[in-house]
């Protein structure tokens, strides 16, 4: 019995390492696409991924994002365009980001992540 129980506490010491290191994967790491009418009915930073097209700029790093669903306006800082090539409101994209509401203006988008999608 004593060398039952100190073979465990030898390993113990091995095992922990292993374990320490896992991660959690749930809900929240997986991808599911919002529309913009969706979006509009969120709370304050809640993250979404729009597919669609940026159909205008309207003012310093403010666009407009076009889907199936409406229109909304996104927020995307130049550093998070992608540099490789221009988009133009031909081009469908990809927007990671979270959703921004406000009590005196419209609810927005404000954009961490800007993907262009393969031609279809």
């Amino acid at each position: 019995m004593n060398r039952l129980f100190a073979l465990a506490l030898l390993a113990t010491p091995a095992l922990a390492p292993s374990i320490a290191h896992g991660q959690y994967v749930g809900a929240d790491d997986y991808v599911v696409v919002t529309t913009v009418a969706e979006a509009r009915t969120q709370r304050d930073e809640h993250p979404v991924v729009l597919q669609g097209t940026l159909v205008a700029k309207v003012g310093h790093e403010r666009y407009r994002f076009r889907d199936a669903s409406g229109d909304i306006e996104v927020e995307i800082d130049d550093d998070e365009m992608p540099r490789h090539r221009p988009i133009d409101a031909s081009m469908r994209v990809e927007l990671h980001g979270e959703v921004d509401t406000h009590r005196f203006k419209p609810t927005d988008i404000d954009v961490d992540h800007v993907r262009v999608l393969p031609a279809q």
